[in-house]
């Protein structure tokens, strides 16, 4: 019920955290950029906060089908990065505004993925930060 929440209603499994790691396959990175959460395939994941989107692409590589929703959070431009959706899921569109708890989309392995899994990022001012932190401390 807060302004700031987590990407699920409940509590669900994290798999990989931000920073340095073993990349997992050929075409992964050993500096892993976001947080890789892992309740299952087919589970809704929710809007952090009100915003607006800003992207919405269904990629065969990379993030495969993402969304990126721009937030101002304490004068701050936040921008969070939903990625690994399955094909398809997506609920948002371009330019439209959403409210914290919204349904982005659907987790998935779309993109560069070793399974299911939903990547999640965080931007601040166009930095990538440690999106656990972050929503440790933001999250009401």
């Amino acid at each position: 019920n807060g302004t700031i929440q987590w990407p699920f209603p409940i509590a669900v499994p994290i798999s990989s955290g931000f920073g340095e790691r073993i990349a997992p396959c050929g075409g992964c990175s050993s500096f892993h950029e976001g947080l890789d959460f892992t309740p299952g395939g087919g589970i809704a994941i929710q809007a952090i906060a009100d915003g607006v989107v800003c992207k919405v692409a269904e990629d065969a590589w990379g993030l495969g089908s993402h969304v990126i929703i721009d937030h101002q959070v304490n004068g701050q431009l936040v921008q969070s990065v939903y990625g690994h959706m399955q094909r398809g899921s997506i609920r948002l569109t371009l330019g439209q505004e959403v409210k914290v708890a919204d349904i982005v989309g659907l987790v998935g392995s779309t993109g560069i993925s070793t399974g299911d899994h939903f990547h999640f990022v965080i931007h601040i001012n166009g930095l990538q930060i440690d999106p656990l932190a972050w929503l440790k401390a933001n999250a009401n």
